[in-house]
This record gives structure tokens, sequence and C-alpha cells, in this order.
């Protein structure tokens, strides 16, 4: 389900006795790496919510040419998947590694178990206890969406 803000309290009430864990990721032209994660995710949880970076959060962090997929579109992706229980797109619009104080509003409304991820995410690491972080190994041999993107990039016409 793809939830607002206003969602998230009665995600937390709806949910009080299973272990929510909030993840987050850009998801852009989603691959079998992003479905290995998230399938990574659901051994810490009962419930997942992903955070999915907004269109204008990507621009900041990966250039102006992503994303590829518009954000309400990934959405609709994420949803669709049944190991995802509820997508809400990031609304932030500062930089990358600024802090939004809407992280701090979505923590305190939601109130996840853990937050897991595959790297540092500078959003949620001075606002979270450390306890409640998981950080997963990058999950080779998935090419990450940019080597998918480079790759598709250098074909050449007659290999199209």
């Amino acid at each position: 389900m793809i939830v607002t803000i206003d969602d998230l309290i009665s995600i937390r009430e709806r949910h009080s006795n299973q272990k929510l864990v909030l993840t987050s990721g850009t998801f852009d032209l989603f691959h079998a790496g992003h479905l290995n994660y998230l399938k990574h995710v659901k051994k810490h949880s009962d419930v997942i919510i992903v955070l999915l970076s907004g269109d204008n959060r990507v621009k900041a962090r990966k250039g102006s040419s992503r994303p590829i997929i518009p954000e309400a579109d990934r959405a609709q992706i994420l949803d669709s998947l049944k190991i995802v229980d509820y997508v809400f797109i990031d609304p932030s619009k500062l930089g990358p590694n600024e802090t939004d104080p809407i992280h701090d509003e979505i923590l305190q409304k939601l109130r996840p178990d853990l937050y897991v991820t595959d790297g540092p995410d500078p959003r949620f690491v001075n606002l979270m206890d450390k306890s409640k972080f998981i950080t997963l190994e990058r999950m080779n041999p998935f090419p990450s969406t940019t080597t998918i993107i480079e790759r598709i990039m250098n074909l050449k016409p007659q290999e199209i």
C-alpha cells in the first residue's frame, strides 16, 4: 500500500505487536539486486515500510539525468511486490547530506523497531539509536542500476 506521512501513525497502531522495519532506496530500474535486498530486509521484520527516495532527492544524489523512472511509477512497482507492506515517498527536497526535519517527523510517527540499510544514511544516523540500525552487506553479483544504465548507454546499434 502506498501511504502518506499522515498514515504512519495508524500503521504503527495497526501493527503494534509486530516488528516494523523501515528501509529505503531509490529502486530505479528495478532489478534482481533490489529484490534480493528486500528479501534480506524481510528476514529482520514482520512488516516492511520502504521509504522511497523521491525524484528531488534522487536528482540531488545521482545527477540531473536520474531517476529514469518517476517516483510514482517506482512506488507502484514496489507496492506490487508481496514482500513490501507499505511504500512511502520521501518528501524531502534537501540534498543527500542535509538533515530535513521531516525525517524526524517520519520516525516519531512510525516508530520503527529497526532501520535496515545497505550503507550509512545521513537522514537517520543522528535521529535513531545506533542499536536500531542493521547494515546489510552489498549484494553481489547483482550490478547496480548505474552499472546497468552505463551498459545500455554503451551498446552499439547492432546490439540493440
